[in-house]
């Protein structure tokens, strides 16, 4: 790549299934230029989220990426030109940056905010530190709603956002489970996490006795990233009054046609249970509070995370289709420019 250009990951063909590196091709173009009260950043790292499955599918969905446009994602990056008097050169920006090597940000944009690498590494501000956090507090705290003593389940437990949640839910006073693939992020769970114990759902047969032997009491919360059928399981395990918090459907591969599955109706109804979906950008207004709390934990050591960083922007598509099959061990990144902080 020369100077002068900038790398695009564009979205050539719609999903129809899970994302395929297929369904995207790289362009390069000129870097792009700025306006008034712009700034133009050097992307450093980008991410591949569980969301963007919908974003690029053919059903509904609340957010999406036309065909021909550059991939929408997070990303951190510098400032190398500033047409902004409250944003300078080297400052250090979030943002909803997409798959490429440099975009253009208004700072007041939604999503947007200035960071301060003494607070952490610039990775983790797409983690723990961001994105992956915020959606764990608000799911769990505003929605799940978990008293001291309670029980808190939460599905893909090894992942960003399913780590936090268990370790929230800790500082919070409760007891947790999680539901994990494979020995490692089980172990990953467990110590690394604090989750009281891990079910493994790869080795077994009965998921639904596995759940009922962790926590023969039953459970309180469910935080459910994957929907499907371990969502029909749990919530014949769901206590009276139990909240079901819906963060994701990571284990429905097409929504075109919808699949049909259990008729949960009663159980909800016998057990008053409350189940409630939610988007993270629901409560960008409140992210600087909570952001307060989460850099706190993080400095008190209450918030440990990890990360699988792919070198290359190339490599974005190849790490999206990874994600869903749970090959990652952590936040899944993308390292497109080298961080001038390491």
């Amino acid at each position: 790549m020369t100077q002068d250009k900038n790398r695009r990951v564009i979205l050539t063909t719609r999903a129809t299934g899970l994302p395929t590196p297929e369904l995207f091709t790289i362009i390069e173009d000129s870097i792009p230029t700025i306006e008034d009260g712009q700034i133009l950043l050097k992307n450093i790292y980008i991410s591949a989220d569980p969301g963007m499955k919908g974003w690029i599918s053919k059903a509904k969905n609340y957010a999406s990426v036309e065909t021909g446009s550059t991939m929408s994602s997070f990303g951190v990056g510098v400032v190398i030109k500033s047409q902004n008097s409250n944003v300078n050169e080297g400052d250090y920006f979030v943002a909803n940056t997409g798959w490429q090597d440099y975009s253009v940000i208004t700072p007041d944009d939604p999503g947007t905010r200035k960071i301060d690498p003494s607070v952490g590494p610039l990775s983790a501000f797409l983690g723990v530190l961001g994105h992956s956090a915020l959606t764990a507090y608000f799911g769990l705290l505003d929605i799940g709603q978990p008293s001291a003593g309670e029980t808190v389940l939460v599905s893909t437990a090894a992942g960003s956002v399913g780590s936090a949640v268990g370790q929230i839910a800790n500082i919070k006073g409760c007891r947790t489970i999680g539901i994990t693939g494979g020995k490692e992020k089980s172990r990953l769970c467990t110590e690394e996490f604090g989750f009281d114990s891990a079910v493994d759902y790869k080795s077994t047969q009965d998921l639904e006795k596995e759940l009922k032997d962790a926590s023969p009491n039953g459970y309180d919360v469910y935080y459910d990233n994957v929907g499907g059928k371990t969502l029909d399981i749990v919530t014949g395990l769901m206590n009276q009054n139990g909240r079901i918090v819906i963060c994701g459907t990571a284990a429905t591969e097409e929504w075109l046609p919808p699949p049909t599955g259990m008729r949960l109706e009663r159980q909800i109804l016998i057990s008053r249970l409350q189940i409630k979906g939610f988007i993270l950008f629901d409560f960008r207004e409140r992210y600087e509070d909570a952001l307060s709390d989460i850099y706190q934990w993080f400095k008190n050591g209450k918030l440990n995370y990890k990360e699988d960083i792919s070198d290359g922007l190339e490599k974005a598509p190849s790490a999206l289709s990874g994600l869903y099959r749970g090959e990652n061990t952590g936040r899944c990144l993308i390292r497109v420019n080298p961080d001038p902080t390491l």
